[in-house]
């Protein structure tokens, strides 16, 4: 009885020096916290910040500190491609070259002492990729202001606006008929607004729903977003023919009085604004490609 006590207490007491070793080792090694954040990217590049704060410098020094990436998730800096910065606490600076377009890449910042390896929280992007258009080109009837991801397709703007101005945006002032205000929205909006008030020919959405220009029968008026989008890579860069006045979206507002707007942007300064629907105000008619 008493060997098997004395295995009992000694296979436990194997166990608390375990355990206290592995929280020895735990705290040490949690005294290095990594963080990193993209700062920004291209085709072809990204550049990036990497913090690392240490408790214990000086019982566990960093023995390595860097930036580590690659095209599988979670990548090591044993076994992905990584950089190296110098062995000591702070904030640094990394510039990734020669990175493929239209490929996901991962990336983890990371810091070692002599207990082990920390790394930062993943953070993984597509670049994008190269594509056979530019902003400004002229093409598929209008001035391409966006081209997304794949790089083969996107939206164009009219070269001119419909009419001077348009007096209403939709027929009534009391219904939310179009929220959206995303890239992607603004042919949705517009079929929503005529379907809805379809005898409304006075107003902006139906004037782009019915504009046959360059031969396209598809044209639509921009949501919001795609309305600030147009402004930043056309109008903004001396790109087209335009007024210096404001534009209508068509997305459409509620505020928390339940009083019933749509969104529109003033090219000049770029602001955005709500207005009364029955505003005159610009029209630019947009299609995607």
């Amino acid at each position: 009885m008493t060997r098997r006590t004395n295995l009992i207490s000694g296979f436990l007491l194997m166990c608390l020096f375990i355990f206290n070793a592995c929280s020895k080792f735990d705290a040490i090694k949690s005294s290095l916290v990594v963080n990193n954040t993209l700062d920004s990217s291209s085709t072809v590049s990204a550049a990036f910040s990497v913090t690392v704060f240490n408790d214990d410098s000086i019982a566990s020094p960093i023995i390595n500190k860097g930036l580590c990436w690659g095209t599988a998730p979670n990548p090591t800096f044993d076994s992905s491609q990584h950089e190296i910065s110098p062995n000591k606490a702070g904030t640094f600076k990394f510039l990734i070259n020669g990175l493929l377009p239209a490929t996901v890449y991962y990336f983890r910042g990371y810091a070692s002492n002599r207990n082990g390896t920390v790394y930062g929280k993943q953070i993984s992007f597509r670049t994008p990729a190269i594509s056979p258009y530019s902003l400004g080109q002229f093409y598929a009837g209008g001035l391409i202001f966006y081209i997304d991801s794949t790089g083969n397709h996107g939206l164009v703007a009219d070269t001119t606006d419909i009419g001077d101005s348009i007096t209403r945006h939709i027929g009534s002032n009391d219904t939310l008929v179009a929220s959206g205000t995303a890239i992607g929205t603004g042919a949705s909006n517009t079929a929503k607004i005529v379907a809805h008030y379809y005898k409304d020919s006075a107003s902006a959405a139906w004037k782009c729903k019915n504009y046959i220009g360059g031969g396209y029968t598809d044209w639509f008026l921009p949501s919001k977003d795609e309305l600030n989008l147009m402004r930043q890579n056309l109008y903004a860069k001396g790109l087209g023919t335009w007024s210096a006045a404001t534009y209508w979206s068509s997305s459409e507002y509620v505020d928390v009085q339940g009083r019933y707007y749509a969104w529109a942007q003033y090219f000049t300064n770029g602001y955005q604004y709500y207005f009364r629907q029955y505003f005159p105000l610009n029209v630019r008619a947009v299609r995607a490609f």
